[in-house]
């Protein structure tokens, strides 16, 4: 569903069900198995729907991306409620996705006639790097980051206790960083398109939180790296 105040995409609620297994969505059976029960989201106007990690990696897809580039498809992959905020298209147009806007701005350079993914993803590289790596992150449900709580030592007998154990695992966020990720997409959509200039406060804009920003970023970092699944319905990079 999407919200009229801010019209960006919000994962669905626990009573939704996950197409493939038709059971809803359960942040601590994610917490217990995160590689199983983790959920996907798709934003894209055809699906906006969540599904669980482990049915994507079962689960045969027929149709296959139209770009094959995983890190462009995810950076454009951007909900037309967010476009139409800067685009301001006429009454019943569209605006075009990111993808095929960057395509269409390079097809008539000297060099090339059609635009390649790589002369699109080429058009990224001038912003700063922390955007594009936050933007271009999976949309899970829940994330996850080490506690930084520590479980109370057992009372000290005779001058001896025990050292406090390591930090667990937790769970940082039920509803996922889709709010982040979808204000970073967005961003870059309004730079790019050139609607916009890059503001210095860029962080504030998004959210970005040094705190928790280790567990917003799901593909790599200190979460390692996040399984490469295609969205059921429209075939593209999740």
């Amino acid at each position: 569903m999407c919200l009229p105040t801010d019209h960006l995409c919000q994962a669905f609620s626990s009573e939704e069900l996950c197409s493939i297994c038709q059971q809803p969505y359960n942040p601590d059976a994610a917490l217990r198995l995160p590689d199983s029960f983790t959920m996907h989201f798709c934003p894209r106007d055809t699906c906006q729907t969540a599904w669980h990690r482990q049915c994507l990696s079962t689960h045969h897809i027929r149709k296959r991306p139209a770009c094959s580039d995983r890190k462009l498809s995810l950076l454009c992959s951007i909900p037309t409620e967010s476009l139409e905020l800067s685009t301001s298209p006429g009454p019943s147009d569209s605006p075009p996705s990111l993808l095929s806007f960057l395509s269409k701005s390079q097809s008539g350079t000297r060099k090339r006639k059609r635009a390649s993914e790589a002369d699109a993803l080429s058009q990224f590289e001038d912003l700063p790097s922390g955007l594009t790596e936050l933007a271009s992150q999976p949309i899970v449900k829940p994330t996850f980051r080490l506690s930084n709580v520590y479980e109370e030592p057992p009372k000290r007998r005779k001058g001896k206790g025990k050292a406090p154990e390591e930090p667990k695992n937790g769970t940082h966020d039920v509803a996922g960083n889709i709010t982040t990720v979808l204000k970073a997409r967005t961003l870059i959509n309004d730079v790019l398109r050139g609607t916009t200039s890059l503001p210095r406060d860029w962080k504030k804009k998004v959210g970005w939180d040094d705190y928790t920003i280790s567990s917003i970023i799901v593909d790599g970092g200190e979460n390692g790296p996040c399984p490469h699944l295609l969205c059921p319905t429209c075939g593209e990079y999740i």
